[in-house]
């Protein structure tokens, strides 16, 4: 039998980090946005926000934790303005200016126990274990994650409508025995343009590029100042302000690295030439993958020299001798992750609710707004044509 018990404070969810950190070793979908290192700096910078409430379900068989539902409550308003209590996953939910992008989020099970789980979670949603509310979102969810399906089935088992929705992909490289199998498996387009970012990058370098890494406290915060300018200025350039303008996205980061710093998951680089700082990368490397979070780079360099490229091609090196399994870019189609990357890993979002009237009004709101943009789109062809026939007119 699988005991259940919902944890709504913080320090008594700090309490179990231990048996947090163990259980996710031991589930099949270990990724480090799961980790109490990143989802209880998480809650500390953004859980005040939004009357959020902290609802966090623990599954025990006997004295051994095998299942941890990371949810929390909040109110949330569509459409019409109507009223929404919504359960959702920490790391989740931010204003779109502090977005933290946690990916792979989820329910995490012990391997093996995904269905056990699933049935006692959709049980305990259905009898009301975690408080009243009208709809369940868990976003960023892995295409990969063996919970997935049979939660799916199980909740809708309760009589819950369930939407599962694709919202993105992680390219990523399942990592050959070596740097040269790597390029062998890239597209021929892919692998030229790999050697010849490397060869025209060290001709201009002329020998005094560097790649620096993190390795001491003081080296971490170093590094951070130098993401922080570099990612910056490219984004400056294009017309944004990027990810550390804010000051939540920041403050969450500047707790957050120190951290896996001190526990060896951290991959802070940074390439230099004639000592001066051109590209920056902010990794994490878990349990066998190194996922890429964030990077920078100068804009104030010749034309057709890649240094971005030049530094992740170091660090998948880097990677492939470590024996890692796979280097995961996370989500985004930018042009650089999909000639780097060699697979795909769907991202999705389930969405499951109650029958309710909220939920019917928001569907005909949904509908209702549907429709009049078709309305619209038709009419401006409408009128297209009309003009272009007056204007075809004789005069």
């Amino acid at each position: 039998m699988l005991r259940l018990s919902i944890v709504s404070d913080i320090g008594a969810l700090a309490a179990i980090e231990n048996d947090w950190a163990d259980l996710l070793r031991r589930s099949s979908s270990p990724s480090f946005t799961l980790s109490p290192d990143w989802l209880l700096p998480w809650w500390r910078v953004f859980g005040q926000e939004a009357n959020r409430t902290l609802k966090v379900g623990l599954f025990h068989r006997g004295e051994r934790l095998i299942g941890l539902a990371p949810l929390l409550a909040r109110p949330h308003r569509y459409h019409l303005a109507l009223p929404f209590r919504r359960l959702e996953l920490l790391g989740s939910g931010e204003d779109e200016k502090d977005e933290i992008c946690s990916d792979y989020l989820g329910v995490i099970a012990e391997a093996g126990a995904e269905r056990e789980i699933s049935a006692a979670l959709a049980r305990a949603l259905a009898s009301d274990g975690f408080g009243p509310w009208d709809e369940l979102l868990l976003p960023a969810m892995s295409g990969f994650d063996p919970l997935l399906g049979s939660l799916c089935t199980e909740l809708s088992r309760t009589g819950l409508d369930v939407q599962l929705e694709r919202v993105s992909g992680c390219p990523y490289i399942p990592l050959p025995e070596t740097w040269e199998d790597y390029l062998a498996a890239l597209p021929s387009s892919a692998r030229y343009m790999v050697r010849r970012s490397l060869r025209d990058f060290a001709k201009w370098a002329d020998g005094s590029e560097r790649i620096e890494r993190a390795e001491r406290p003081d080296d971490v915060e170093r590094g951070a100042a130098i993401l922080r300018a570099l990612h910056a200025e490219r984004w400056n350039h294009a017309g944004g302000s990027g990810a550390f303008a804010s000051e939540r996205f920041t403050r969450f980061h500047a707790e957050v690295m120190p951290e896996l710093g001190k526990k060896r998951e951290l991959e802070l680089l940074w390439l230099t030439v004639r000592g001066q700082p051109v590209a920056a990368l902010y990794n994490v490397v878990k349990d066998g993958v190194v996922y890429f979070y964030q990077s920078g780079r100068s804009l104030d360099l010749p034309k057709g020299i890649r240094p971005g490229i030049v530094l992740h091609a170091h660090a998948i090196r880097s990677a492939i001798q470590a024996k890692c399994r796979e280097y995961d870019f996370l989500a985004g189609s930018s042009r650089y992750k999909m000639d780097l990357a060699l697979a795909t890993r769907p991202l999705l979002t389930m969405r499951a609710t109650r029958p309710s009237l909220v939920e019917s009004l928001r569907k005909l709101g949904t509908t209702g707004l549907d429709a009049a943009r078709v309305l619209r789109s038709r009419l401006r062809d409408h009128l297209a044509v009309a003009g272009a026939k007056t204007a075809r007119a004789p005069g």
